[in-house]
């Protein structure tokens, strides 16, 4: 009964190299017609190789992605804009991430953004807790002076927010009062999960 698979046969000076692969012709089952073993009732095994990976075989090389946060080890050194859950914009070096996404950023900034303004509020080391992480990206060093907001300072940009929300604030108050005239209610944010 003939064998199939890639190692050696039992019987003749028919073997498989290491591996079970060779260069095409020079199989085992090559060796046995050569020495005219098959077809003649000879008892060497007919033994299938299998074929050689090619040069250009993925196995041969390494994987270009990563999976998970392990795909952001060749970010690290690099600067990086973090979007939070809460709403706020830090840009910082990427030094150190775990499987858990948290992040470690270095000389790191909080950027307000206020209509066609923003101001950076520096931090320094800032550690952020991986499920807080909504957007993370690295920029372009090239085009980062390349933006159509103004920079202002630190007292004005607070300022510029302060007003922005206190519009806020006021807006909602008009809606929710205009919605309690129609008989509706919105439940109150401080009364919905915040999840």
């Amino acid at each position: 009964m003939p064998e199939v698979g890639g190692v050696g046969g039992t019987s003749g000076s028919s073997s498989v190299t290491a591996g079970g692969c060779g260069p095409a012709g020079t199989g085992p089952a090559e060796e046995a017609e050569a020495e005219g073993e098959v077809g003649r009732g000879g008892s060497a095994p007919l033994l299938l190789s299998p074929p050689c990976p090619s040069p250009a075989s993925p196995s041969r090389f390494k994987m270009n992605y990563m999976p998970g946060t392990a795909s952001l080890i060749e970010d690290i050194d690099k600067k990086h804009l973090v979007l939070l859950r809460d709403g706020r914009t830090l840009i910082g070096y990427l030094r150190s991430i775990d499987q858990f996404a948290n992040l470690v950023l270095h000389q790191t900034v909080e950027r307000i953004h206020v209509g066609k303004k923003y101001g950076d509020i520096p931090r320094g080391i800032f550690v952020v807790r991986g499920e807080n992480v909504v957007l993370l990206g690295e920029i372009d060093l090239e085009k980062e002076s390349d933006t159509p907001l103004q920079q202002v300072s630190i007292e004005e940009i607070l300022e510029e927010q302060r007003v922005e929300q206190q519009t806020k604030q006021e807006a909602e108050k008009l809606k929710v009062q205009a919605l309690k005239e129609r008989g509706l209610s919105i439940p109150r944010a401080d009364t919905l999960d915040e999840y």
